[in-house]
């Protein structure tokens, strides 16, 4: 006769230990790796979701079925090895390829912001970087860096570009963000122009710009990009830098 007490509380206990290694990764996931608003932008919550609640299903719905009261703790011990092995390898590959798509750079380029992932940049580009900093994927979020191509590489750099090797992917390319400052006050474009251009988006503005802290007569705005996604980044002219972000194509 199938004990379907004991089994509902080996699959509770199981759910709940699952659920606590789960809590662990997306702590560092959405903690560290994507913040606010970049799990959005790069689409990260969706893969993690899909991952993990393959992960939290699967790993109790086997508790269901294999717990029995009747098997020696040697059997037992034997049985959950072999599902703990398996839940963890599959937890570790779906953190590894979230990694992957973890944004490690916000990047200026000529006249916006451009989101990179980790898997954007190539060994070899990495390998290349002019500074040490830049040898290495950041592992606490994304930083932001300046993309600044010299005038006797910007040939070799417009056709990397077209063979899918973006400026903004190439570490060699980078420097300073602050160091740059002047630079992107200047391509920084006036809200007012922005407002006026798309009235449409008036409320999803004034959202960001309360969300902000700063009055509009501070802030800026500028394009972000993420591969074929626009959003756009409310910047304060003051530090050069995003103080919010609005879900909106601004072209």
């Amino acid at each position: 006769m199938i004990q379907w007490r004991e089994k509902l509380r080996a699959f509770a206990i199981h759910f709940a230990v699952t659920l606590v290694l789960a809590a662990g990764a997306a702590a560092i996931i959405f903690g560290l790796w994507f913040p606010d608003p970049f799990d959005r932008v790069v689409g990260g919550a969706g893969l993690f979701v899909l991952v993990v609640g393959c992960d939290l299903a699967l790993g109790p719905l086997i508790s269901l079925v294999i717990y029995n009261s009747r098997k020696s703790r040697k059997e037992l011990f034997f049985d959950y090895s072999i599902v703990a092995a398996v839940q963890l390898a599959a937890l570790a590959y779906g953190v590894y390829i979230v990694a992957g798509s973890r944004p490690v750079y916000v990047a200026f380029v000529k006249d916006r912001l451009e989101l990179v992932s980790a898997r954007d940049i190539r060994p070899a580009e990495l390998a290349a970087a002019k500074e040490a900093q830049y040898r290495s994927l950041p592992l606490t979020g994304p930083r932001f860096i300046y993309v600044l191509v010299p005038v006797k590489e910007q040939s070799d750099a417009l056709f990397a570009s077209l063979d899918g090797n973006e400026e903004a992917a190439r570490p060699r390319f980078y420097v300073s963000y602050d160091s740059q400052l002047e630079s992107i006050r200047a391509r920084t474009l006036p809200l007012a122009e922005l407002e006026k251009k798309h009235p449409e988006a008036a409320p999803l503005l004034a959202a960001a710009i309360a969300e902000s802290g700063l009055p509009a007569t501070k802030l800026g705005w500028m394009p972000l990009r993420y591969r074929d996604n626009f959003w756009t980044a409310l910047i304060d002219v003051a530090t050069g830098r995003p103080a919010a972000y609005v879900e909106f194509d601004p072209y």
